[in-house]
Parts: structure tokens; C-alpha cells; sequence
């Protein structure tokens, strides 16, 4: 069955490259989060202990102020955005100049900055103006902010040469 699916996958690149950048994004995502909480974690003032450990946990982590929850969002999302460039160039779209690597990363930083203020912010907003609900509203944008960055990522920073 393995023999299968690989065989499968190396005949269909375009799939397979989907299925990498939707496992590479996953992996992202449980990475900022991880790191965010954890910053939040560290930053907050501690709920009193009282043996329970994941209630304990949260609790600490939701006592984050503004100010806390700022600066661990703005350490995880430059965290995500390394690690994202990482696994997207070497796994996803598997790109082979070594020569572009910063020029590369300032590129895929900045894109990932537009889709962040464009979509995340403006759509997000726009979306909400118009009575969207919040669930509704963030499949939306996570599916606008997902397709921005994969084609912009595929066709402009990884792009293969001709």
C-alpha cells in the first residue's frame, strides 16, 4: 500500500505538493501557537497552583495582559515565518538556488506582512462591516490568506527557473 501511494504521488506532483504545503502549514500554525502560549505563558502573572496542572496551564496563560499577548504574537508570528520559509523552500516547493536564500526570506517575509495587514486585517475587518459571523468571517480569510500565500510563494519566491 505505501508502494502505492508513492507511486501515486510521484505521478501526480501538483497533488503532492498540495498535501506538502497543507502538512507545512499545519506544522506552522502548531509552532506559532505553541510559542505564543508559551510567551504568554512566561510573561504573565501565575494562577495560584492547586495540584491541576492543564487548568493551571490556562489559566496562567489567560491571565496575559494587552501589552504580553502583543509582544508574544509579534515573537511567534517571526518565529512561524522562519520556520514557514524553512519547510517551504526545502519540502514544499523543494527550491535548489542557494544563492537567493535572504533575498528569498526578505520576499517571503514581506508577502507573508501583506497577506497578514490585506487579508487577516482588512478582509477580516470588511468582512465583519458587512455581518459576517466571527466563525464564518476567519474560513474566509484563512482560505483567502492560504491561497494568497501559495501562489505568491509558487510563483514569484520559489519559482523554478525556466
Amino acid at each position: 500500500m505505501v508502494q502505492k501511494m508513492k507511486k501515486y504521488l510521484d505521478e501526480h506532483e501538483k497533488q503532492y505538493e498540495m498535501i506538502r504545503y497543507i502538512f507545512a502549514g499545519g506544522l506552522t500554525t502548531l509552532l506559532s501557537m505553541v510559542v505564543h502560549y508559551g510567551f504568554c505563558f512566561l510573561m504573565a502573572e501565575k494562577a495560584p497552583y492547586d495540584g491541576n496542572l492543564i487548568p493551571w496551564l490556562v489559566d496562567s496563560i489567560n491571565r496575559a495582559n494587552n501589552v504580553q499577548m502583543s509582544v508574544a504574537s509579534a515573537i511567534s508570528w517571526v518565529i512561524a515565518v522562519l520556520f514557514a520559509y524553512w519547510i517551504n523552500r526545502g519540502l514544499v516547493f523543494r527550491a535548489q538556488d542557494q544563492g537567493k536564500v535572504l533575498t528569498g526570506l526578505v520576499q517571503f517575509a514581506g508577502s507573508r506582512l501583506v497577506s497578514f495587514l490585506v487579508f487577516e486585517q482588512g478582509l477580516m475587518l470588511l468582512l465583519k462591516l458587512v455581518g459576517v459571523s466571527n466563525i464564518v468571517n476567519r474560513v474566509i480569510v484563512l482560505v483567502f490568506v492560504m491561497v494568497f500565500n501559495y501562489v505568491v510563494s509558487k510563483f514569484w519566491i520559489f519559482k523554478k527557473a525556466a
